[in-house]
C-alpha cells in the first residue's frame, strides 16, 4: 500500500498538462506533476539560454483562452509576458515579401499591391476566415468536451455546432481551389496551419478545411510574443500549481502506471521505486510514450479498432541562430515564414523564423523546420545535413549574416555548436539528438469538425489523454481544450468538489 495518496496525478509538463493541473489544483484536488522524460524547454551554450523549440502562442484571443486564464486568475500575468505581434507574421518568398497585418486595411493594400491580378479571390478567401472565426468562436465559447463521447456530450456539441453556420463550400477539400495550383497565395495561407496545426497536411499538401482557416485567422488576430517562451509560461503554471498546495516533482518520472482491475490507481516512479496512488491519471504525453509506461496494451486495441493508430509522419526541427543586433533588419518582425526558391534549400523549406532580443547586445533567430519522419529514420545524413540547408537559406534572406554570426546551434542533429561560443553544459549534453524533435502526425479517422483525433477518456478507467493528440486541429488553441475537457471531466466525477467549478471567486477578464 502506497503512503502517498493524490486526488489527480498529471503526466507531463507541457501547456496542455500543465494547464490541467493548475485548474484541477485551483478547483481544491490534490495534484502531483511529473514530468516523463520531456527534454526541457530550456538549454545553455556557453552565456546563452536557448529555446530547444519556439513557442507557437496563437490563441490569445479566442474564447477558450479567456475561461481559462480568467479561471486561473493568470490574466494580467499572461499580458505582462506577452506582446501581440503586428504584423502578425510576415512572409518571404521568391519574388514576394510582405507583411500579413492584423488590420484589413493594410493587409488589403498589401495583398493588393502583390498580387493584383487575383484580388476577389483573396477576398473572398478572407471573408471565409471572418466566417469561419466568428462561428468557431460561437461554438467554442460553450462548456463543450472534444471530442464529444456520451449521448449528453454529443447532444450539447450539436446544439453548439448550429452556431458556425458554414456553407457547403467551407467543407470541400480544398479552400483555395479559386488559386491557381502554383500560385503564391495558396502557399501564403497554408504556412500557419502548416506549423501550428497538429494533423498532418493531406497528400495535396493542404491541411484540413477548418483547420487552415482556423489557424489563419488565429495567426492574424491572437498571435503573442511571450517573453521567455515555455520555461516562462511553465515557471508561471508551476507556481500556481504549487500556490494551491499542488505538488511538482520535476527531478522525477513514472516507470510504470499502476492498473487494478481496469482502472488506473496509481504510478511506480522511476527514482527507488515509490508508489504512489491516486483517484485519477492524466497523462500529458503522447500515446506512444503512454503505452510504454502499461503492463498490459492490450485494453487500447479495441480503440485503435475504432480509430486507428496515430502515424508519425514529420518531425519539428529547431536551429538557434545568435547574432548581433546590428545584423537583424530594421524591418524584420517577430514571426516569419521563409519559402526557399532554390532547389538546394528544398528539405529544410518552408521554414518559420522567430525573431526576438537575447539580452543587450545579441538577437536570436529561433528556427523552425518540418522534415519527413521517413527521411529522418532511413537516412543517417538528413538531420545533421538540415543544419547547413537552413543556414543557405537565411542567408539569402539576411545577406550580411555572417558578418554578424556568434553562433549557431540545434539541440536536435547531435552536431556541436558553431560559432565563437561552443561549451554546453552537462545538462544539455545529456538531451540532444533526432530524439529530441516533437513528431506531427497523421490520423486515420478525425472526429468533431476535422479537428479532433484521440478521446480525452482512454480504454483504462480514470485514465485521461491531456495533449496534442485530443483537439491536433486547432494547435496551441486545442492544448487549452484538451486541458479544459480533462479538468472538467475529472471535476464532475467528484460531485463534492463540483461546487468549484460553478462559484468561482476569481473572475479576471483577459
Amino acid at each position: 500500500m502506497s503512503a502517498r495518496f493524490y486526488d489527480v496525478v498529471v503526466l507531463g509538463t507541457d501547456l496542455a498538462p500543465l494547464l490541467c493541473g493548475a485548474l484541477l489544483a485551483k478547483r481544491g484536488f490534490r495534484v502531483l506533476v511529473v514530468p516523463q522524460n520531456e527534454p526541457e524547454p530550456n538549454y545553455s551554450v556557453g552565456p546563452f539560454e536557448l529555446p530547444a523549440r519556439p513557442l507557437r502562442c496563437v490563441f490569445g484571443q479566442t474564447p477558450t483562452a479567456h475561461r481559462v486564464f480568467s479561471e486561473l486568475g493568470l490574466g494580467q500575468s499572461l499580458r505582462r509576458l506577452s506582446t501581440p505581434l503586428d504584423p502578425a507574421f510576415q512572409i518571404a518568398m521568391p519574388g514576394h515579401r510582405f507583411d500579413v497585418s492584423r488590420d484589413d486595411t493594410k493587409l488589403a493594400r498589401e495583398l493588393g499591391r502583390e498580387f493584383p491580378g487575383v484580388r476577389r479571390p483573396i477576398e473572398d478567401f478572407h471573408k471565409r476566415v471572418a466566417r469561419v472565426m466568428q462561428g468557431l468562436d460561437a461554438v467554442l465559447s460553450h462548456d463543450l468536451i472534444l471530442p464529444p463521447e456520451t449521448f449528453f456530450e454529443r447532444q450539447r456539441f450539436m446544439r453548439a455546432r448550429r452556431a458556425l453556420e458554414m456553407p457547403r463550400s467551407d467543407n470541400q477539400d480544398d479552400v483555395l481551389s479559386e488559386f491557381p495550383d502554383e500560385h503564391p497565395f495558396r502557399s501564403l495561407a497554408s504556412l500557419p496551419s502548416r506549423f501550428d496545426g497538429g494533423i498532418d497536411p493531406a497528400h495535396a499538401g493542404l491541411a484540413p478545411p477548418l483547420q487552415l482557416l482556423r489557424l489563419y485567422g488565429n495567426q492574424r488576430r491572437g498571435a503573442l510574443a511571450i517573453d521567455g517562451g515555455h520555461f516562462a509560461l511553465r515557471e508561471l503554471l508551476i507556481q500556481k500549481i504549487q500556490s494551491h498546495s499542488g505538488h511538482v516533482r520535476l527531478d522525477e518520472h513514472a516507470a510504470e502506471l499502476i492498473v487494478t482491475r481496469g482502472q488506473a490507481s496509481g504510478l511506480r516512479l522511476s527514482r527507488g521505486g515509490e508508489e504512489i496512488s491516486c483517484g485519477f491519471v492524466v497523462a500529458g504525453v503522447d500515446l506512444a510514450a503512454l503505452q510504454r509506461l502499461l503492463p498490459d496494451r492490450s485494453a487500447f486495441e479495441e480503440l485503435f479498432e475504432r480509430i486507428g493508430e496515430p502515424q508519425v509522419r514529420q518531425y519539428r526541427y529547431t536551429l538557434n541562430v545568435v547574432l548581433r543586433k546590428r545584423g537583424l533588419p530594421s524591418g524584420l518582425g517577430s514571426s516569419l515564414y521563409l519559402v526557399s526558391g532554390k532547389e538546394h534549400a528544398g528539405p529544410a523549406t518552408p521554414l518559420h523564423v522567430n525573431a526576438q532580443r537575447l539580452d543587450t547586445e545579441h538577437a536570436l533567430l529561433s528556427v523552425e523546420a518540418l522534415l519527413s519522419s521517413r527521411r529522418v529514420e532511413d537516412d543517417s545524413s538528413y538531420v545533421p545535413g538540415t543544419r547547413g540547408q537552413i543556414m543557405t537559406a537565411l542567408r539569402e534572406l539576411l545577406p550580411f549574416l555572417d558578418e554578424h554570426l556568434v553562433l549557431v546551434d540545434s539541440p536536435h542533429d547531435n552536431r556541436p555548436p558553431e560559432g565563437a561560443v561552443t561549451k554546453l553544459d552537462n545538462t544539455s549534453l545529456a538531451k540532444r539528438g533526432p530524439n529530441t524533435m516533437r513528431a506531427v502526425y497523421s490520423y486515420p479517422v478525425v472526429g468533431a469538425l476535422g479537428l479532433t483525433a484521440l478521446p480525452l477518456r482512454t480504454p483504462i478507467k480514470h485514465l485521461l489523454f491531456c495533449n496534442a493528440q485530443i483537439v491536433p486541429g486547432l494547435g496551441s488553441e486545442g492544448l487549452l481544450l484538451a486541458a479544459w475537457g480533462a479538468a472538467r471531466l475529472v471535476t464532475w466525477a467528484d460531485r463534492s468538489r463540483s461546487w468549484m467549478r460553478r462559484r468561482l471567486w476569481t473572475k479576471v477578464e483577459m
